[in-house]
C-alpha cells in the first residue's frame, strides 16, 4: 500500500520549459491527497521556486524533500535543513568568473526572505544564461557569495557540450562537494556524499512509514539514488538512460502526463499497488 508519493519536478512532473503543472497533474495530485496518500516534490528546487509551479496551492508541498534533500518539510513543518559551506561556494564562483560560459546560482537566506544571486557573470553572460534557462530559472540578480547560510547552489554552463569538461574541473577544484547533474547545461550542487535519498530516513521517521509505502517518479542523475532506493520506482521514458535503468518500471513522458496516469491509478485504488498492474503490463 502506497502511503506517500514523492516526485521530481523539473524532466519529471513539469516538461522542461513548462512552467506550471499541468491542470491533469494537478488534478491526479489533490485526487492522491483526498484518498489520504501524501503527495510531495523531490526537488533540486527550494520552496521558494514551486509557488507557481503549483499555481499558488502551497498544501500541494507541505511535506517534500527539497534542495536536493538539503530541506526537508513534513506537514508544513521543517524537519531538517543542510547547508552548503561558503567558502566552498567561493571557489566555485572564482572558477565561473573565469570562463565565459559559466555562472554559480545561490539561493541566499535573509531572514524570511530568499533572495536568488547569480555570480561569476557580467551582464552579457548574465543575458545569455536567462536565454538558455527557459523559465527554469527564478528572477535573479547579479551578486558574489554573501556570509550568509546557503543551502541551495547550481552550476549553468551555457554551451552544454562543455558541461562533462566543466564538472570535471570543478570535481578537482572542490573535492569537498558533489556536483549532479538535472539537465543538459546545470549542475547542483551537493555536499560530499549528499543526495535526495539522504532525506529519505527522516521523512519515514517523521511519517511513521516504511519504504515498500513510498513510490517515487524521476528522470535524471539526480534522482538515481531515490530510483535504487525505493522499491517502487518510475521513471518518465523522455528521462536519461541511467534513470530508466535504475528505476522498476518506465512509463510514459513528462510531455504526455505520464506520472499522472499512475497517480490517478493510484488515487482510484487509494494506494493499492495492485491497481497498477493492468496500468504496466
Amino acid at each position: 500500500m502506497i502511503k506517500l508519493v514523492l516526485c521530481d519536478m523539473d524532466g519529471t512532473l513539469v516538461p522542461f520549459g513548462a512552467e506550471r503543472v499541468s491542470d491533469r497533474t494537478l488534478a491526479a495530485i489533490r485526487s492522491l491527497v483526498h484518498a489520504g496518500v501524501r503527495f510531495g516534490p523531490a526537488s533540486g528546487r527550494e520552496p521558494i521556486d514551486l509557488k507557481t509551479f503549483f499555481s499558488g496551492d502551497e498544501s500541494l508541498y507541505e511535506t517534500g524533500i527539497m534542495a536536493n534533500g538539503k530541506i526537508v518539510d513534513v506537514d508544513g513543518r521543517r524537519v531538517k535543513t543542510v547547508a552548503l559551506d561558503v567558502d566552498a561556494l567561493r571557489r566555485v564562483e572564482a572558477f565561473a568568473a573565469e570562463d565565459a560560459d559559466c555562472a554559480l546560482i545561490t539561493y541566499v537566506r535573509e531572514g524570511a526572505t530568499t533572495r536568488v544571486l547569480v555570480s561569476g557573470v557580467d551582464e552579457a553572460k548574465a543575458e545569455r544564461l536567462m536565454r538558455l534557462s527557459r523559465g527554469m530559472l527564478p528572477p535573479m540578480e547579479r551578486g558574489c557569495v554573501p556570509d550568509a547560510q546557503i543551502i541551495t547552489a547550481g552550476f549553468a554552463c551555457i554551451d552544454a557540450t562543455r558541461i562533462a569538461q566543466v564538472r570535471a574541473a570543478l570535481e578537482r577544484i572542490c573535492p569537498d562537494l558533489d556536483f549532479a547533474q538535472p539537465a543538459p547545461s546545470f549542475l547542483d550542487i551537493l555536499p560530499s556524499g549528499w543526495t535526495k535519498a539522504s532525506a529519505l530516513p527522516i521523512v519515514e521517521r517523521e511519517l511513521g512509514i516504511d519504504r515498500s509505502e513510498i513510490a517515487y517518479f524521476g528522470d535524471s542523475e539526480n534522482d538515481l539514488a531515490m530510483l535504487e532506493a525505493i522499491p517502487c520506482s518510475f521513471a518518465v521514458s523522455s528521462g536519461s538512460e541511467a534513470a530508466r535503468r535504475a528505476a522498476r518500471y518506465v512509463i510514459g513522458s513528462a510531455e504526455d502526463d505520464a506520472p499522472a496516469r499512475v497517480m490517478e491509478a493510484l488515487a482510484a485504488a487509494s494506494g493499492d499497488l495492485a491497481a497498477l498492474d493492468g496500468l504496466l503490463a
